[in-house]
This record gives structure tokens, C-alpha cells and sequence, in this order.
């Protein structure tokens, strides 16, 4: 399943907050979308999901405009993962990942066997079964984050697209975000998040969309696109990109700035 955007202006009313955003996304890629605060990121995710009205150009999936696709099929291809969710209700995590399944059945069914079942696994795949009768409400927000990607595994749709997945997690809760879309990815799904950690992309991204102002900087790999030059235009202060080796000699990618 291939996704294109190609010219994409938008934003909210008259003010155009986009300009000319151009990218490709091909079926089990991850495209991560990295910027300052305020530069349109959320804005993108949001002309994507049709929240928002695009005024020029196109997404096109599989060469389809996907303004024109009905509502149910367009909930069975992209899924939504929000930095938070505002559920006040006390539901068992086992139900708030089994919502997922409301997208495969029809409005006056409940899940069935099947749908409980999925629930479990997707739970299960993500290394928090254990959890199932815990109450959402009662958990961490890192936990939470991954109940919200269960959730969405179990649409069983194409696309997900999640909105800074990691921000303000700890650093294990961090990990344990990647190694989900890691898993997300190995399954042939495709993952469009956003960022604002120079970092980051270069932990799972297989591409990179690089934004400031509302302006594409640069869109690529990340070792093209995420360069001293570009990231000190974008960010306004001299940064680095350091070569390290890990404990297993494996070579990895940070930014640092220059102090």
C-alpha cells in the first residue's frame, strides 16, 4: 500500500500553517516527521486524517484520493494513536484495546470470541497481558501509550499514525514506544509519528520528513536529511551528529548540541 502527498498546503481557516509538504510512504516504513514546536507537524497529522481541509494538492493512496474514500473503509486503513487519551470512564484495559475491534463489526454487536482474542494478543505483543484487568485510569502514562497502540493494532489497519508516541515518557518508557512500532513495522504496517528529539528518527525510522516553518527542509534517510547544517537552520543553535558504537559494537546515530 503506497502512500503519496505531493504539494500539500493547509491549515486552519485562512492561514495557510503547511507549504508544499511532499512525501512517499511505502507499505512496513516508518516515516517520522521531526520540528520544532509549532512548526505544523500536528497540523500534518491532521490534513492526513481529514480533520482538517487540505486547500492544494494531494494524498493519494494506491493512487486513489483519499478524500473520496468512505468513512468505514478509511477507518479500516488508517488509525490514530494520540499522545493522550482524556477516558475518564473506568475501563478495564482489556475493553478500552477490544474498542479496537469496532471497526470490523457492526454498530448493535458486541465482540465476540474472536474479537476478546485479539484483544489478547495484541496485548500479549506488546508485553502487557499481564495488565488486561487493570483499570486504564490507574496506570502510567507510558503504559497508557502502549494500551493506545494495542488499541489501534486491534483496527488492523494499514497505516498508523501517532503523535510524538514518546513525549514526555521516561527513557525506558521510551524504549518500550520504539520496540512497539519496531514490531508494528516487522508486521508490514506503516507508521507516519512525529517528534521534536533530533534523536529519535535514527532509533527505528526507515525516513524522515524534516519541517520548519511549515517549509519541507529536507525528506529522506535519516543520515541524509538529519545533518549538522540542517539541523543548526532548523533549530537555531549549533548541533552535531555523533557516531557511537554501542556495547555490542553496534554504530548509532545522536544529536548533541554544541555548548
Amino acid at each position: 500500500m503506497e502512500l503519496i502527498v505531493e504539494n500539500l498546503i493547509g491549515g486552519y481557516g485562512k492561514k495557510d500553517v503547511l507549504h508544499g509538504i511532499s512525501f512517499k510512504l511505502n507499505e512496513g516504513e516508518v516515516l517520522c516527521v521531526l520540528g520544532p514546536n509549532g512548526c505544523g507537524k500536528s497540523t500534518l497529522l491532521k490534513l492526513l486524517l481529514r480533520l482538517l481541509p487540505k486547500k492544494q494538492g494531494s494524498i493519494l493512496l494506491n493512487n486513489q484520493d483519499t478524500g473520496i474514500i468512505n468513512r468505514k473503509t478509511f477507518s479500516r486503513i488508517f488509525s490514530y494513536i494520540p499522545q493522550s487519551d482524556n477516558m475518564l470512564f473506568p475501563y478495564t484495559i482489556l475493553e478500552m484495546v477490544t474498542m479496537g475491534r469496532s471497526n470490523q463489526i457492526n454498530a448493535w454487536s458486541t465482540p465476540s470470541k474472536k474479537d476478546i482474542d485479539i484483544a489478547y494478543e495484541k496485548l500479549d505483543k506488546l508485553k502487557i497481558a499481564h495488565m488486561a484487568n487493570k483499570l486504564y485510569t490507574r496506570i502510567s502514562k507510558g503504559e497508557k501509550q502502549l494500551v493506545l497502540i494495542a488499541r489501534a493494532l486491534c483496527q488492523d489497519t494499514k497505516i498508523l499514525i501517532m503523535d510524538e508516541p514518546s513525549s514526555s515518557l521516561d527513557f525506558a518508557n521510551e524504549m518500550l514506544i520504539m520496540e512497539a512500532i519496531s514490531t508494528i513495522k516487522n508486521e508490514g504496517k506503516s507508521v507516519i509519528m512525529t517528534t521534536h528529539s533530533p534523536s529519535e528518527p535514527f532509533l527505528i525510522t526507515t525516513k524522515v520528513l524534516l519541517i520548519s516553518q511549515g517549509y519541507m527542509v529536507g525528506y529522506g534517510s535519516p543520515l541524509n536529511v538529519l545533518t549538522n547544517e540542517t539541523l543548526e537552520s532548523v533549530y537555531g543553535i549549533p548541533m552535531d551528529v555523533i557516531k557511537i558504537s554501542d556495547r555490542n559494537n553496534n554504530n548509532r546515530h545522536i544529536c548533541l548540541p554544541v555548548l
